[in-house]
């Protein structure tokens, strides 16, 4: 699969009824409103064949499921257009540990290696009614039909479509039901669905796999880019949390970058949308179970970017969503790398930001809840991270409302300086 794989959680009518009394609850509070929708981001991703890798001590579950392969680029269609933009559909399997919580991303128990095999495509007309079958070992473990789901693959699309343009290869998940299947070392799984070659993974133990799966090098911006949220205590303070005592990991949509000296769009009829000026580390080479002490030795530079949020469209569901950070256009990025060499210390860098020439935010990466070779190791503790791969660090306070006209300017001392201009949804047509 060679763009981006997005999936949608609680899109079966059994993990709704599963988690109906939670949702009343904190943190959560009420039912979701919109999709709630997570990236598989390319580590993910194996092929028919390939074994799934099972971490030492976990509950691994299998997710039986279809994936939407897009076909054109897509944006803001209606679901009566839908199958005009659908290549068409493949098997896939969305493994995770199990859910324990909706409502931050679920980063370490969705993206490890390994964690999304994707069958061939083949062009079906749709997957409205269909049975999806998973056996284990030769017998079957679990069947389910797609007539189930709370929104079909036509709806996903284009509510996705909504916000993120959708690429030719980009694939949707289009959700599983409560129940998965357990999967254990020296299990054979199979998945199997009418008009589908089968797809069939091992499992094997992830400590007996000796090669590192890798993919061709990739230089800034192709890698995938992983946000902090909360990494700066006053950051935490001035949204009225506490400091995180693991680090809030979420993924950014390829959709969402935008470059230096260009603009990004606030939508009509929303209160309230802010910059967030943030140090972003990039990886010089593939990293695997990486030790702290070690960590900086897979950095390759540093580069900027600007992570806007549109915080009237934030739900209590894997918060932050993708509808408040990975709109199009929402995170320029500077397409510069400062090399390691000419930053002595990242941990001791000014952070800035201005709109319309007025300083509105600074701090500096002295304050980082959780370092540099902190989140390395993290990371790569679960997931391979690869050349190009980038961590966008947080930011500090000093958040205020942007709006169109608004020059917004970040600054990271050493790193450099990004210029971007708010538009409203008129001018940029």
């Amino acid at each position: 699969m060679k763009g981006t794989v997005f999936a949608v959680a609680l899109n079966h009518r059994s993990q709704l009824d599963a988690w109906r009394d939670a949702f009343t609850q904190a943190p959560y509070k009420a039912p979701p409103k919109t999709a709630v929708w997570f990236i598989k981001p390319h580590n993910t991703v194996i092929r028919h064949g390939e074994a799934i890798p099972h971490p030492q001590g976990e509950k691994v579950q299998s997710g039986a499921t279809v994936a939407l392969v897009v076909g054109k680029t897509a944006r803001n269609v209606p679901v009566e257009a839908a199958a005009n933009y659908i290549a068409g559909y493949a098997l896939a399997n969305e493994v995770s540990l199990p859910e324990e919580s909706f409502y931050r991303p679920a980063i370490k128990a969705k993206c490890r290696d390994g964690f999304c095999p994707m069958g061939e495509t083949v062009a079906l007309k749709n997957v409205d009614n269909l049975t999806i079958i998973t056996e284990i070992n030769g017998r079957e473990a679990d069947r389910w039909n797609t007539a189930d789901l709370q929104r079909s693959a036509a709806e996903l699309l284009s509510a996705l479509s909504e916000f993120a343009t959708l690429n030719p290869g980009d694939a949707i998940l289009i959700g599983t039901p409560q129940a998965r299947v357990e999967i254990r070392p020296g299990d054979q799984v199979r998945i199997l669905a009418d008009g589908f070659p089968p797809l069939e993974t091992p499992v094997v133990n992830a400590r007996d796999i000796t090669e590192t799966r890798t993919r061709p090098a990739l230089s800034h911006p192709n890698g995938t880019l992983f946000a902090l949220g909360l990494n700066y205590a006053d950051h935490a303070s001035e949204l009225e949390f506490t400091p995180p005592e693991e680090p809030l990991v979420f993924i950014k949509a390829p959709n969402s970058f935008n470059g230096d000296g260009q603009t990004s769009v606030r939508p009509n009829n929303v209160e309230y949308m802010h910059y967030e000026a943030e140090l972003v580390v990039v990886i010089g080479k593939t990293a695997r179970n990486v030790v702290e002490a070690d960590a900086m030795d897979y950095v390759a530079g540093y580069t900027i970017c600007n992570d806007y949020a549109i915080r009237d469209y934030l739900e209590n569901y894997y918060r932050p969503n993708l509808r408040v950070k990975s709109r199009d256009g929402l995170t320029p990025i500077a397409p510069w790398i400062v090399d390691k060499a000419a930053i002595p210390d990242p941990h001791n860098l000014a952070l800035r930001t201005f709109v319309n020439g007025e300083l509105r935010q600074q701090g500096t990466t002295a304050d980082l809840i959780f370092n540099i070779p902190f989140l390395i190791a993290y990371l790569s503790e679960f997931m391979t991270l690869q050349p190009g791969d980038m961590i966008a660090t947080g930011t500090p306070k000093g958040l205020s409302d942007v709006v169109p006209g608004d020059e917004v300017v970040v600054e990271v001392e050493g790193v450099g300086r990004l210029v971007n201009r708010i538009v409203s949804e008129e001018t940029a047509k």
